[in-house]
């Protein structure tokens, strides 16, 4: 049976603005299990990096959560003073950000980046910490690793910063990696090796992987399970094979159709009407409603639950609520 690594439960984050409270996320609930890869997808917008950020306790001002845990193991993250915080990240959990080039310390070089997290949390010298840089950074696939210890990331292309963003994140062998588009930036052939590099990595040091990106391709390649994102909302989690083969919330089937088939060369894409909702402009009920050609009286007005299906997974929609 798989051990549940990580539970988020209620957690809700909202920003302070001149306009009022903005809920980026909204009572979302998700499970990772050990060793297990978990996307997290949807449109720009929808509260997919906010959500990362929030289990972490990374979330900027003038954000703040206000409601949930993430318990990561039996230790709730949110829970503790920032000192302790401090403890778990980059140990027991790390995070991939979007661009390397803004998440990297222009003015430090790369082996002390790569190498810090072994002398914050486990107590090594300089020598020996720079050793064990140069040793993953070679693991990465990074050319001449010695020499890349001394370069700044300017001097590196965009692969080979995901590729040191990457031996960063990994360098403690931690129990959850959290991936935030980790290759939005690259082209196919070396997002191709990234993934595959961070795949390959994480299953050596049995790590879990909550994956958020916007690229379903990405997702059929890597995934166990899908967990759907909308306006701040998690509506749909299933199986990665059930999701592909017959996803349960309108918007899902809207992302599947708004793709380019090789199996229908000529097929029109169908995108999903309209666009993300603004945070202070959310729709009343069903956040989705006003895109949704299948809405009916009662998603104007009241929110829906999360439904089990009967195949696994759930979906917060009302056509499966009867």
């Amino acid at each position: 049976m798989e051990q549940t690594l990580l539970r988020v439960e209620g957690l809700s984050t909202v920003f302070e603005t001149p306009a009022g409270p903005l809920t980026a996320v909204d009572g979302v609930d998700l499970t990772v299990s050990r060793g297990e890869v978990v996307a997290v997808v949807g449109e720009s917008g929808c509260g997919k990096t906010m959500l990362a950020l929030s289990i972490l306790g990374l979330v900027p001002p003038p954000g703040r959560i206000v409601s949930g845990r993430a318990v990561l193991g039996d230790t709730d993250v949110l829970a503790l003073p920032e000192s302790q915080r401090r403890q778990v990240r980059g140990k027991r959990a790390s995070m991939i950000f979007q661009e390397p080039m803004t998440a990297l310390n222009p003015v430090l070089t790369i082996g002390e980046q790569v190498a810090e997290p072994l002398r914050v949390h486990a107590g090594a010298s300089r020598r020996e910490s720079l050793a064990a840089a140069e040793a993953m950074l070679a693991r990465v696939g990074l050319p001449d690793p010695g020499r890349q210890l001394g370069r700044y990331p300017h001097e590196l292309s965009g692969g080979q910063r995901q590729r040191v963003m990457i031996a960063m994140a990994l360098m403690l062998r931690p129990e959850l990696l959290i991936a935030d588009e980790p290759t939005t930036a690259l082209d196919v052939t070396v997002q191709g090796q990234i993934l595959a590099l961070m795949l390959d990595l994480a299953r050596d040091a049995g790590t879990a992987i909550l994956l958020v990106t916007h690229n379903l391709g990405v997702v059929a390649q890597t995934a166990d399970r899908v967990a759907v994102m909308y306006a701040g909302r998690l509506v749909e989690e299933a199986a990665v094979d059930a999701f592909f083969q017959g996803p349960a919330h309108p918007y899902s089937r809207g992302l599947l159709a708004s793709l380019p088939r090789l199996d229908a060369p000529g097929r029109r894409l169908t995108p999903v009407p309209g666009m993300v909702p603004s945070l202070s402009a959310l729709p009343t009920g069903c956040h989705f409603h006003p895109r949704c050609g299948q809405a009916f009286a009662p998603c104007a007005d009241n929110p829906p639950p999360l439904f089990d299906l009967p195949g696994g997974g759930q979906a917060r929609c009302w056509l499966h609520g009867a």
